[in-house]
């Protein structure tokens, strides 16, 4: 088990913009605007940071039309590998800056300072190489954890070896899941639609079911025979 200390680690906070928004003709999907007008990505900025977390950087192949939040962008080493190359490039950007890495996409617009704040005081309490969100049915959201830096070298060899598949390799690393047993904050916006449909069900929790928490991105952890 990896040693713990009694002071907090430093936890930096990547979120993840990927590469170009051909599924919105072009408009960064990160953008798309609130129904207070404030933009996806500003929203997870401000929660990340009222969370605790006082670095916050982007990780974009096309900085252009993030300029005006005033992060720092960074772009993916490889491009064209998906999130865990994303991912490679965060982590090789944090490298002796940091003891965490929290990794966020940048679609979810009800995320909150209360599934920061819960997700770091997880990792404190073990600092596992990821510590990663789980919802009620088990399933993982692999691109919601905190990862170590120095799984980098990891995270490395599998892109080398073709493999792109970030759940997996959380698990091969002995992720620690943190259960959640609210969905919602994790509602992922693939459409435009789906912000109209997520702006609706604010009003409605019931109306959110499990089939809509972030599509495409959560997993449910199988058991090795």
């Amino acid at each position: 088990m990896r040693r713990r200390t009694g002071r907090k680690p430093e936890i930096r906070a990547a979120i993840l913009a990927g590469g170009r928004a051909s599924r919105y003709r072009g408009l960064p999907k990160g953008l798309l605007p609130l129904p207070d007008g404030t933009a996806i990505l500003a929203r997870t900025i401000r929660v990340v940071r009222e969370s605790g977390i006082e670095y916050a950087f982007l990780v974009a192949n096309d900085p252009e039309p993030y300029r005006p939040l005033g992060l720092e962008i960074i772009a993916d080493r490889r491009p064209g590998l998906g999130p865990l190359g994303g991912i490679e490039a965060a982590l090789h950007h944090c490298l002796g800056r940091c003891q965490g890495l929290l990794v966020l996409p940048c679609d979810l617009p009800g995320i909150t300072v209360g599934v920061l704040s819960r997700l770091q005081a997880a990792f404190a309490r073990q600092r596992p190489p990821v510590t990663v969100a789980e919802m009620p049915d088990g399933f993982w959201q692999p691109l919601c954890a905190i990862v170590r830096p120095d799984v980098l070298p990891a995270v490395t060899r599998a892109l080398d070896a073709g493999r792109r598949g970030v759940y997996r390799l959380w698990r091969e690393l002995g992720a620690v899941p943190e259960l959640f047993p609210d969905p919602r904050p994790f509602f992922n916006i693939n459409t435009p639609e789906d912000l109209a449909r997520w702006a609706e069900r604010q009003s409605d929790p019931a109306r959110l079911d499990r089939s809509a928490v972030a599509p495409g991105i959560t997993e449910r952890p199988r058991v090795s025979s």
